[in-house]
C-alpha cells in the first residue's frame, strides 16, 4: 500500500513585524547583524524589525544579504526560526524586491477576487 506523500506547507514572503500568529514557515529577506557561531545561530534585520534564526549548516557572516525560508518555533521564551534554507542574496537589488512585494501586496487580492467571481 502506498503512503501518502505529506507535503509541507509553503513559506509566505513576510516582513519580520508582519509575521502572525497562523503562520507556520516563512520567507524572510534581511541583512545580518549577529552572529553566535558556538549556538549556530544569527540575527536577521530587515529594516521592520530583528529575527533570531537557528541553522544547522553554514552561517552567513555579519553584514551579508541572506534569504532564508524556515519553520517558526514558538516556546515560551518567544519566536525564532528554523533556517531550513538560508540563500546570499548579497548581489539583489533590494529595491526592485520591494517594489514587487508591494506591487503584489496590492494586485494579487484583487485578481483573487476577480478569479473566484468568475468561477461561480
Amino acid at each position: 500500500m502506498e503512503q501518502p506523500v505529506r507535503r509541507r506547507k509553503p513559506a509566505v514572503e513576510r516582513r519580520i513585524s508582519e509575521i502572525r500568529e497562523d503562520d507556520t514557515r516563512v520567507s524572510l529577506i534581511g541583512r545580518v547583524i549577529k552572529v553566535d557561531k558556538m549556538e549556530y545561530m544569527f540575527w536577521l534585520d530587515d529594516g521592520t524589525g530583528v529575527a533570531i534564526i537557528e541553522s544547522e549548516g553554514e552561517l552567513p557572516r555579519v553584514g551579508q544579504v541572506v534569504r532564508v525560508i524556515g519553520r517558526i518555533i514558538r516556546n515560551e521564551e518567544g519566536m525564532h526560526i528554523y533556517g531550513e534554507i538560508i540563500q546570499d542574496f548579497s548581489d539583489a537589488d533590494l529595491e526592485a524586491l520591494e517594489e514587487i512585494m508591494e506591487l503584489e501586496r496590492k494586485v494579487l487580492p484583487k485578481l483573487e477576487r476577480e478569479l473566484m467571481w468568475w468561477s461561480e
